[in-house]
């Protein structure tokens, strides 16, 4: 029986020192991260990922991933500033073709349907688009909770709109069209 516990406590701790944290899901700061907002409130936590870059970051990181506690996370914080109100909707378009469900409940005033469901990523090319828009469509199309229905619905539109205005502006022929003329030049006397 004994040596059963001691095998049991050594596999337990080779599993939990490979499963080491990583930059996309830090292991068990969701937890804390939960356990910090109940301490000292989310007012205090949201305005500390706008002070903390890593803490920030690492909550962020949490947050793209559609890790359910993480997600938790989300739904608690409040946007201290409009950075941070654009940095937790583009962590939750990313969560968005993970979890959809989740994500799309926490979308209200807090989190627009617009923003998160917008294609919001900075930096994109039109592969990126397209992928994001057919990996978040067949999330949307795979949520079957009745009271979400009409959120899938703009979600859905809002997700068709941001790819076509998102391939416009990638598309070189838009770039020509849109630069605007050189300046003059002028003479110099």
């Amino acid at each position: 029986m004994r040596r059963e516990i001691t095998l049991a406590a050594l596999i337990a701790i080779a599993t939990a020192s490979g499963c080491k944290e990583n930059r996309w899901v830090p292991r068990g700061r969701a937890e804390i991260t939960l356990s910090e907002i109940k301490l000292r409130g989310a007012a205090e936590v949201s305005r500390r990922i706008d002070s903390d870059e890593s803490f920030g970051q690492s909550v962020l990181d949490g947050i793209a991933s559609g890790d359910s506690v993480w997600l938790d996370v989300a739904a608690q914080l409040t946007p201290a500033s409009a950075a941070a109100q654009a940095s937790l909707s583009i962590a939750l378009a990313s969560a968005l073709p993970h979890a959809p469900q989740k994500v799309l409940s926490m979308v209200d005033d807090k989190y627009p349907a617009e923003e998160v469901c917008g294609i919001p990523f900075l930096k994109a090319d039109s592969n990126e688009v397209i992928s994001y828009h057919t990996d978040a469509v067949r999330a949307l199309g795979a949520v079957k909770d009745s009271s979400l229905v009409n959120l899938v619905g703009v979600c859905r539109m809002a997700l068709d709109s941001s790819r076509s205005r998102r391939l416009q502006r990638i598309d070189p022929s838009y770039i020509i069209k849109n630069t605007p003329p050189p300046a003059p030049k002028r003479s110099r006397r």
